[in-house]
């Protein structure tokens, strides 16, 4: 084609082939032109939260307002559909940047526009939001192009009834394609300064139980802005705990102002390794999936999860980001000391198997061979090479070298093995004929909360083929007071001279029950072992089967079910991971022994009662059981234990006296009746309206109008 040919762009128009030479960059004659890369602009590298902010302000103009959480934009976008245009001139956004954007903060976009009604904007934040998740790559100017694209969408896909579906063509339709102008000046379901004033609610309800309830212990303290708050750190495994976190004794709660819109993360100080940075991501990520828990159940969740949270896999891509832009942050730290020690002179390295010392190069066939640094004990690393590789042609001298050793080396002493035996689960007086083993398959129990005493049911705990409970820690929740319990368990085989099916790990619950459970024997004839599920059994019960090799009988009995709790594991020499419990402050009732009780123990209910009850549902103190229930909101229960209201003093329930100083309790009537003996014998003093008054006794001659009739 020459310089004069015209060529067709894809608009349909023409231009000259010299102005499509001159537009395309040129290229060496024989080769194939390649795609280059844009360039990234140096002030994304070196900014990139400051370049995309600016690249927002270029575009709508913004509002800006920052302070410690980020920086907030408030602007107008002007969709770029002309349907919308002609009837939604403007959309007005708010963004918030977080400070620590694009590391690890997301932004949010808040839709303030007053003639929109509620439900498009969420329709609207939530398309924001789903955005920004998956393009992990874009820009915030991206993101917002994006959602701009999407609105027709979102309108479109509205709930049926709520918004018209777009038509097809005309003008009429375009108007129809929006809801009309009454409906979008009806009043918002919940505006947004309503939102923030139940979440201020919220955050100071929560912050008065944290206080209430961690103000005591000790460690804990809390910031000046009412932000931060230092709490102490008590894992419920610390043997599970990763070793870089073992140092850890608290950690600071992070709760910001606009908390629960936004959620509450950790800081973990004084530790500067990947655990660390990994916790941290994973308790923002726990807060977010469970926006409607406490911060009470946060810090209990972290208490309790805190070895699987440092020790769990970084699946998010989102999270592996910024975990590796923590990670490269901190190295380029460390190389920037580094590189202020490179003149010094480099340590001398050991000898290989290759390298042979000065000492023996007349003695070629010699060859060291240096001792693996697991051998060594720390006094022995820190000695000089000369000293290790110490040559002696005389065997004797080698061995008196060594003779204190008592045939070893030192080595460095290795942390116990974790411990997780706590209960151990036995079926003593088990009988089985014709097994030669028995196992559990799938263990169900009956387990009651620590807390509150509740009970409920753990089924279908299933045990893989190395004899451990699949997954190896089951949390659960208690339906009652939100407790995070964990369950484990660790199968042994039982046979004649062993009755104990395995340990129980338990966190937060105690046994209480078997269920119908799983087992699994095997013949003792053909050593066959009995296809799952198995053999469905519980305590009591005599279960039988037939081998499906030899057709033997099997069967076992389990008369009795025992639960043990017995040592940490570890051969005996390590703690018990068993939480030290903290004593109770003593309940001060204002009383003093020996005196009575305000109002003797009365109350307004029943007038002559004196005496205070304690409560075994709670372990309270109150006058009756309808005082009880209206300062509590849970139902009462026996009280099995009193206050004297004469003397003062606790003692085991009594139905009339005191134990002690043996004063009546319960007031008598007086009433004038005979009220089954307990009340008025005298007939002088008996009421009329009592039958008894004129009755006779039995004995006695009837009287002389008696007689007459």
């Amino acid at each position: 084609m020459d310089n004069e040919t015209l060529s067709e762009d894809r608009n349909g128009g023409s231009v000259s082939a010299a102005q499509v030479f001159n537009a395309q960059p040129q290229v060496s004659t024989g080769s194939q032109p390649q795609a280059v890369q844009r360039p990234t602009p140096r002030a994304q590298i070196e900014d990139p939260r400051e370049f995309q902010i600016n690249q927002i302000k270029r575009r709508f103009h913004p509002q800006e307002r920052s302070d410690e959480y980020g920086t907030y934009l408030t602007f107008d976008m002007n969709p770029s559909d002309p349907d919308f245009s002609n009837r939604l001139k403007s959309l007005t956004c708010a963004m918030h940047v977080p400070l620590d954007y694009p590391l690890r903060g997301i932004p949010s976009l808040e839709i303030v526009d007053d003639n929109i009604e509620m439900r498009y904007k969420i329709l609207i934040q939530e398309q924001f939001d789903s955005i920004t998740k998956a393009r992990f790559s874009g820009t915030l100017l991206i993101w917002m192009n994006a959602l701009d694209r999407s609105l027709p969408k979102i309108f479109s896909t509205a709930a049926a009834g709520a918004v018209p579906k777009p038509p097809d063509s005309g003008s009429d339709g375009v108007q129809s394609f929006f809801p009309p102008l009454t409906e979008l000046a009806q009043p918002r379901e919940m505006t947004m300064s309503q939102e923030k004033e139940q979440a201020r609610q919220r955050r100071e309800k929560e912050i008065t139980q944290l206080t209430s309830r961690l103000g005591r212990t000790l460690m804990f303290s809390k910031s000046s802005d009412g932000v931060s708050f230092t709490i102490p750190l008590n894992p419920l495994k610390p043997h599970l705990v990763p070793q870089s976190l073992k140092p850890v004794k608290t950690f600071c709660l992070v709760v910001p102002l606009l908390y629960p819109l936004e959620p509450c993360r950790i800081k973990i100080p004084g530790i500067d390794d990947s655990t660390a940075r990994v916790t941290e991501l994973s308790f923002e990520k726990h807060v977010i999936e469970n926006p409607s828990a406490s911060l009470i159940s946060h810090v209990n969740y972290l208490s309790t999860m805190l070895h699987i949270l440092a020790t769990r896999p970084i699946e998010d891509a989102e999270l592996g980001r910024a975990v590796t832009s923590l990670l490269l942050k901190d190295k380029s730290k460390s190389d920037g000391i580094t590189s202020s020690s490179a003149t010094a002179p480099p340590p001398q390295s050991r000898p290989t198997d290759t390298e042979v010392p000065a000492e023996f190069t007349d003695r070629p066939h010699i060859q060291v061979i240096p001792r693996p640094p697991e051998w060594m004990s720390p006094k022995q690393a820190g000695e000089s090479d000369s000293d290790e590789s110490d040559y002696s042609d005389s065997e004797e001298s080698v061995t008196e070298e060594h003779g204190d050793h008592d045939g070893g080396v030192n080595i460095t002493s290795m942390p116990p093995p974790p411990a997780g035996r706590d209960v151990a689960l036995s079926f003593p007086s088990m009988e089985l004929l014709g097994i030669e083993l028995l196992e559990l398959k799938a263990l169900h129990l009956t387990l009651k909360c620590e807390r509150c005493k509740e009970f409920f049911d753990v089924k279908n705990i299933k045990i893989g083929d190395d004899g451990v409970s699949v997954p190896p820690k089951r949390v659960e929740a208690c339906r009652k007071c939100g407790n995070y319990l964990s369950i484990g368990f660790r199968r042994e085989l039982m046979h004649p001279s062993s009755n104990r099916a395995g340990y129980l790990d338990l966190e937060g619950c105690h046994a209480v029950e078997l269920l119908p459970s799983n087992f699994i024997p095997t013949c003792s004839e053909c050593s066959a072992t009995y296809p799952s599920p198995g053999i469905v059994a519980v305590r009591g019960d005599d279960a039988s089967a037939v081998c499906r090799g030899c057709h033997h009988k099997m069967r076992f009995k389990i008369p009795e079910v025992k639960f043990l709790l017995v040592g940490a594991g570890g051969g005996g020499g390590g703690t018990s991971h068993t939480r030290v419990r903290t004593r109770k402050p003593k309940e001060v009732l204002g009383i003093v022994a020996g005196q009575e009780l305000p109002r003797r123990g009365r109350c307004s209910h029943y007038g002559k009662s004196y005496r205070w009850f304690r409560f075994s549902c709670c372990l309270k103190v109150f006058p009756c059981d309808r005082c009880h229930d209206a300062a509590t909101d849970h139902p009462n229960e026996h009280a099995n234990r009193m206050i004297c209201g004469f003397c003062s003093r606790e003692q085991n329930y009594r139905p009339e006296s005191c134990g002690i100083c043996h004063s009546t309790l319960v007031g008598k009537a007086g009433s004038g009746f005979w009220e089954g003996g307990k009340g008025t014998r005298d007939k002088r003093r008996m009421s009329r309206k009592d039958p008894r008054k004129y009755k006779r006794r039995g004995g006695t001659a009837p009287g002389p109008s008696a007689q007459k009739k």
